[in-house]
């Protein structure tokens, strides 16, 4: 070897004499295999070899090496002659050697990537593009190298931020990013390009690459995202309902919408650094449902619970809790997510439907009771009315027979209320006073209380036509309303006197009662808790209460049952200082009250007198009744047996003066469908309905089903022969 290899190497003649190896060590670690394969696979002599590599020189010193060899076949067998040339080669041309193998290293990792991979010289020269730059605008990368930004035709600005890019990476070494929207041939794109350093392996930069990545994709994604983002917290702020999410792996809230402080009053973020703040309000009595299902389950397939809870108003509210387990691609749950619904109002409605439903059902029962009821004391009040027709009035049967006659009316106020209980209905009117039934009325309600009734009733009232089981359920209930009123106890003072047209008008309550006349004005007074102005305004509302046990209905009928006997319900009242219900009812004028009273005497006729009713007890008392009146009867079971008797009766000459009917016949035709029936046959037949459920409208308007008269169950002797006698009088 000559001098300079030695020199170049730093070895002596005598280390690569003694060490066949000294010079293979002496080559570049990375670059040995290729040596060695190189030298391998020329087995057939004479053979040329011609390649570049590395060499470790003095110190850290790197020095690329071209190699020029000659190998031939010596004169002893299997001897291998070699002459060669080892050329030092140049800087530069060592840099180029490096970058065409870098190219091609390029070449193939960039040509399989979706990104733009580009290359940058100091002079912001193209330099390289990979096929992806097609995309951009379908000209061929090849075209574009050599050539500067502002030669490819980008915008002024961008070529100025790409250079001041590109020369900060040259001067620094670091890597730049930037984003940028660029217009292509298939619209405007988003673009995320970096900037990075080349070096060599000395440290010097060669090169500046670019990758340029189509982030447009992304971008619409991650704006769709915000506005769905943006979309689902608008709908979770504005909604009632409370929404949560809950991580699995934290075991905490990670969001909750504003609703919870509206429903809850606690602060979100409060509970989002403790998750179990929300139970601190979950009514006593639903606790440990509540903490075995959520914290037992809540990973579970979801839940649907309903609890309760006590809100910072100490209000009770129903809260209608749903879970919806979230999972991750490997199918595991990894979130919950709840939404706490406030169904106060629908569990009220629930409530009050099943209390409606239990009302309708005990209504007929009542009904029924009411109806079963009033047929024995038909029986009852007839038989006595008839005993006691037959006494003298010195008597002392007789006044025994009264009281009796009078226990049996007070019955028949008991199966009024029943009724009205029942069903309501149009009221049935009868002229009475007022006087007895308030005294009686009041202190039932109010005895055993520590409420004390005070009457101011007027000597000289005036009679009103009423319904007298439905206004004595409106004076129970206005009595009962004050009742509860003082709990400490106190008085309920009931003022009753006559009032002008005049004296209403004055009080503003002629405008409510759609005209002006005569009134009986009663007055229930207490001196208890008051009314708000705001509940004031909806005292009778149907359901309205405030109290717990309330059903809302008691105030809510006496109005109705009020109107529709023409009168006016109102009530003056404050918070602290009681309350007054003021109950007007349309009274009779002084100079028709002979008139409208009824009389009490029996009246006598003459006649025949045809007798429906189901119940034997009722057909026997009736026709005992009719013929001390003075009348013959016959008696029918049901409706088909009254009409033949009616036809029967005709067809031989000897027609019914008037026909009494029931107007209800289990199984059977009514008195209803029998007096359509007669209307057809007769035209001018005289009928009288009867009935034991009094509120029946039918009883309230029997003109406008046909029927002369009507008497309600029970009724006694005198009661029948008015209405036979006023029937019959009729032309």
């Amino acid at each position: 070897m000559s001098p300079y290899v030695y020199s170049l190497l730093a070895l002596t003649p005598e280390q690569l004499t003694k060490d066949s190896k000294a010079f293979f060590c002496r080559i570049h670690p990375e670059d040995r295999n290729m040596f060695l394969r190189a030298w391998e696979k020329h087995t057939h002599l004479p053979a040329t070899i011609r390649l570049e590599y590395r060499m470790l020189g003095k110190g850290t010193r790197v020095v690329w090496v071209q190699e020029n060899s000659v190998m031939s076949q010596g004169s002893i067998e299997n001897e291998m002659i070699c002459h060669g040339a080892l050329i030092e080669i140049p800087e530069h041309q060592h840099i180029k050697t490096e970058l065409q193998r870098w190219d091609r290293e390029l070449q193939s990792l960039t040509g399989n990537l979706p990104d733009i991979i580009g290359r940058f010289d100091r002079k912001n020269r193209v330099m390289y593009l990979n096929r992806w730059w097609d995309n951009v605008d379908q000209i061929p990368p090849e075209k574009y190298l050599g050539k500067q930004l502002n030669e490819l035709g980008v915008s002024q600005k961008v070529a100025s931020v790409f250079e001041e890019k590109i020369q900060s990476v040259w001067t620094t070494g670091i890597s730049e990013s930037l984003e940028i929207s660029h217009p292509t041939g298939k619209g405007l794109k988003n673009f995320e390009i970096r900037f990075c350093p080349e070096p060599t392996v000395g440290g010097q930069i060669l090169t500046v690459l670019l990758i340029c990545r189509d982030v447009t994709d992304v971008r619409m994604a991650q704006l769709a995202f915000r506005d769905s983002d943006e979309k689902f917290r608008q709908l979770a702020e504005t909604v009632d309902s409370v929404f949560w999410i809950w991580d699995v792996d934290l075991q905490q809230i990670v969001y909750v919408s504003p609703a919870y402080k509206r429903l809850w009053g606690g602060d979100p973020q409060k509970l989002l650094n403790n998750p179990f703040d929300w139970l601190s309000i979950v009514f006593q009595e639903d606790q440990a449902k509540v903490e075995n299902l959520f914290f037992k389950r809540i990973d579970a397939k979801g839940l649907d619970i309903e609890y309760r809870i006590v809100t910072h108003h100490h209000e009770l509210r129903w809260i209608h809790n749903r879970t919806f387990p979230v999972k991750d691609s490997s199918g595991r749950i990894h979130r919950i997510i709840g939404i706490a619904q406030d169904v106060t109002e629908r569990k009220k409605w629930e409530e009050e439907r099943l209390r409606g439903a239990k009302l309708e059902s005990l209504g007929l029962l009542a009904g029924g009771l009411a109806h079963d009821f009033n047929n024995l004391l038909t029986a009852i009040l007839g038989q006595l009315s008839l005993a006691k027709y037959t006494l003298d009035s010195a008597d002392p049967l007789f006044n025994r027979i009264s009281e009796a006659e009078h226990a049996s009316l007070r019955a028949q106020d008991i199966a009024r209320q029943l009724l009205t209980f029942s069903k309501g209905g149009a009221p049935v009117k009868k002229t009475v006073s007022l006087k007895e039934i308030l005294y009686e009325n009041v202190r039932l309600v109010l005895a055993g209380s520590n409420v004390r009734p005070i009457f101011n009733i007027s000597d000289d009232l005036w009679p009103v036509t009423i319904d007298a089981g439905q206004i004595c359920q409106v004076i129970h209930n206005l009595v009962i309303n004050a009742r509860q009123a003082m709990e400490e106890g106190g008085e309920c003072i009931i003022q009753a006197r006559n009032v002008t047209g005049d004296g209403v008008e004055r009080s503003g309550l002629g405008a409510m009662s759609g005209h002006v006349q005569d009134w009986v004005e009663i007055r229930f007074i207490d001196n208890g808790i008051g009314i708000s102005k705001d509940n004031l305004e909806k005292i009778f509302d149907p359901y309205f209460t405030t109290k717990s046990t309330g059903s809302g209905l008691g105030l809510a009928t006496s109005y109705s049952i009020v109107r529709n006997h023409g009168g006016v319900l109102a009530v003056k009242s404050a918070l602290g200082e009681g309350s007054t219900f003021s109950l007007f009812l349309p009274a009779i004028p002084i100079q028709e009250m002979s008139q409208e009273l009824p009389e009490r005497s029996v009246k006598v006729g003459q006649g025949k007198i045809l007798i429906m009713d189901d119940e034997i007890q009722i057909r026997n008392v009736l026709g005992e009744m009719v013929e001390t009146c003075g009348y013959s009867y016959q008696t029918a079971k049901d409706g088909d047996e009254a009409l033949k008797n009616f036809c029967d009766a005709r067809d031989i000459g000897s027609p019914f003066s008037a026909v009494i009917l029931d107007l209800t016949i289990p199984g059977g035709l009514g008195g209803k469908e029998v007096i359509s029936r007669l209307l057809t046959i007769d035209p001018q037949v005289k009928a009288i309905v009867v009935s034991g459920y009094s509120n029946d409208p039918v009883l309230a308007n029997y003109q406008e089903y046909g029927f002369k008269g009507r008497v309600a169950k029970p009724f006694n002797l005198v009661d029948l022969s008015v209405v036979l006698h006023s029937v019959l009088e009729k032309t």
